[in-house]
């Protein structure tokens, strides 16, 4: 039986009104997360924005594995970005692994769901060619390539699998005593809502860095941003921006080591 009308005309609903509101039921249920999870000390916040060019930038500062980077929010022609903090800063014990050995561990992350960019942090203990030597002999492509080993078998936020990742450049950027391994990549990953064919790439942008963890051995940590190849001339002065302002900042009391209690998932 047909229900009767009110009398009062159905508004048609357009494409963006239907992805603002997933978007914002999205925001919605990281709200919920966040409020369910339980409180960590001196949790990681969001500060200092300021203008690059025509782009904007925020800073995460994290306490708990001691690192800060700046991430856009805007693009460099004003192009509003939602970036939303998908995954909330935490010890490494407690994250996500990206692959099946869970050696690198996504330990935060801000996604903007609606254009599909990235900028995600992860830590790993050194492996591949890297294992067993001083990071003082190991060269710009050999530790791109052995992070993005043990990411491409791996699934983003927005679903995709990466792979066939292809360093563009690398080179080490020396600052503050520290080493700072910059490259670029491309990969391969599968259709978005935005990207529809059936090949869709990704430009990326990543730096990495490394630290001893309690037994000596040095940990890596990366910090990759990431967009769909469409956006990267929007977006690659400020990825490189991002990638200026990267630092491992100096250890406090609420420095939790990622080899401490490692598979303690809690």
């Amino acid at each position: 039986m047909a229900r009767p009308s009110s009398g009062k005309p159905q508004a048609d609903v357009s494409d963006e009104q239907v992805l603002g509101r997933r978007q914002a039921l999205a925001s919605q249920l990281l709200l919920v997360a966040g409020a369910l999870s339980p409180a960590l000390p001196a949790v990681a916040t969001e500060v200092a924005e300021s203008a690059v060019g025509a782009g904007q930038m925020k800073t995460l500062s994290d306490p708990i594995l001691a690192y800060s980077f700046d991430y856009p929010v805007t693009t460099t022609k004003g192009k509003q970005l939602s970036m939303l903090l998908s995954r909330a800063p935490e010890k490494y014990s407690s994250a996500a692994p990206l692959t099946a050995d869970a050696r690198q561990r996504i330990v935060s992350e801000i996604f903007d769901f609606k254009n599909f960019v990235t900028a995600s942090m992860t830590v790993g203990p050194a492996s591949g060619i890297l294992k067993g030597r001083s990071p003082e002999e190991w060269k710009p492509r050999e530790v791109a390539l052995t992070v993005l080993i043990d990411k491409s078998t791996a699934r983003t936020t927005a679903g995709q699998r990466v792979a066939l990742n292809d360093v563009q450049e690398a080179h080490l950027d020396a600052r503050n005593g520290l080493q700072y391994w910059v490259y670029e990549h491309v990969s391969q990953g599968s259709p978005t809502i935005t990207t529809r064919s059936r090949e869709s790439y990704r430009h990326s942008l990543a730096v990495t860095s490394w630290r001893a963890g309690l037994d000596g051995s040095p940990y890596l940590y990366t910090l990759n941003l990431s967009c769909p190849e469409d956006l990267w001339p929007e977006l690659e002065p400020l990825f490189k921006r991002s990638v200026e302002a990267f630092t491992l900042l100096p250890t406090t009391r609420d420095y939790i080591p990622p080899d401490k209690d490692p598979w303690l998932f809690f």
